[in-house]
């Protein structure tokens, strides 16, 4: 039980930090592909994170790996 309420804290923190950071990331640069990165690494982060939740035993992993998906996007962002 303890897992499964770490990964959706996990999960959660992903949205209620991730929302906030592509707001301020992306859009002041406009449209640009750039600015895409943050949202669709968000995006990714949920799915790449619900999906590793359903197919494996430990619930951590899955937000866990949504976080680096995030994390890899903000970082390929941040380098162009």
């Amino acid at each position: 039980m303890r897992k499964n309420l770490t990964g959706a804290l996990l999960q959660l923190t992903l949205l209620v930090i991730g929302i906030p950071v592509v707001y301020l990331l992306a859009f002041p640069f406009g449209l640009t592909a750039k600015s895409l990165l943050p949202p669709l690494g968000l995006l990714a982060g949920l799915i790449v994170s619900g999906v590793m939740v359903k197919k494996t035993d430990q619930p951590v992993s899955g937000p866990l790996t949504g976080w680096l998906v995030f994390g890899a996007a903000m970082a390929l962002a941040l380098a162009l």
